[in-house]
């Protein structure tokens, strides 16, 4: 009679250590300037709104935008804050963390401190200076016909 060993269940110590972000990566999701007397946030509409991003993150990207003024900028009376977003957009608090943090890590907003939690956090909008330089390339170029 033999018997079979037991696999170990997994525990944090297990776990991959996070991941760290190249130099690169930095690049791709580092704030674009937008264009002297922009109106950055129509352009963050529709950047965000064009964005492949899932339909939650679109809208709370969007409902961020509504707080904020023509420079992207929402005062610190006007902050949503986490309850603000949860009764703006309609989702559960666990939904808006997630399209928070995902906006985050890719570059739509920031926090200005980076430990606070979002029930408190003052958030700013941003966008990917990949997205900026494709907002900003002169649309007839696109359009040109070939020759």
């Amino acid at each position: 009679m033999s018997t079979a060993a037991v696999p170990r269940r997994p525990s944090p110590a297990s776990m991959p250590a996070r991941r760290i972000v190249s130099a690169a990566d930095r690049a791709l999701i580092a704030p674009g300037v937008p264009a002297p007397g922009a109106d950055f946030r129509a352009m963050y509409e529709q950047a965000i709104l064009g964005s492949r991003m899932l339909d939650n993150h679109r809208y709370v990207g969007l409902a961020l935008a509504i707080h904020a003024d023509a420079d992207g900028q929402i005062p610190r009376g006007k902050q949503p804050r986490l309850v603000g977003l949860v009764h703006d957009t309609g989702l559960h608090a666990g939904q808006v963390v997630v399209a928070l943090n995902t906006l985050c890590q890719r570059g739509w907003i920031q926090k200005t401190d980076h430990r606070a939690r979002y029930e408190t956090a003052d958030l700013v909008l941003t966008i990917p200076h990949r997205v900026m330089a494709r907002l900003l390339k002169p649309a007839s170029t696109a359009t040109e016909p070939s020759a």
